[in-house]
């Protein structure tokens, strides 16, 4: 099945309090064949998948979301997430 892009904008706007866990699919259950170039694993990857923004990881439900901000790198992130954690002041 082909993916939309409103349906991709629809599942990525989804409030995770309202995701179930029978609609998701499990960690690591789809298999991408990692020999494909990359726009055909991601391809691949939006086929296979009930929600690529969101899965079940044990007991949780995990939910993904990609950053719109390009100016910050992964190391401010991670400084950021650093600060947030333990609410010291870097």
């Amino acid at each position: 099945m082909k993916v939309t892009i409103e349906e991709l904008k629809r599942l990525e706007g989804m409030d995770v309090r309202r995701l179930r866990r029978e609609d998701l699919d499990h960690a690591g259950e789809i298999a991408v064949d990692r020999t494909k170039p990359a726009d055909r694993r991601t391809a691949d990857f939006l086929e296979k998948t009930k929600n690529p923004y969101a899965e079940n990881v044990g007991d949780y439900i995990l939910m993904v979301s990609f950053s719109k901000d390009e100016t910050m790198t992964l190391e401010d992130r991670l400084v950021q997430l650093a600060r947030k954690m333990t609410r010291i002041p870097l």
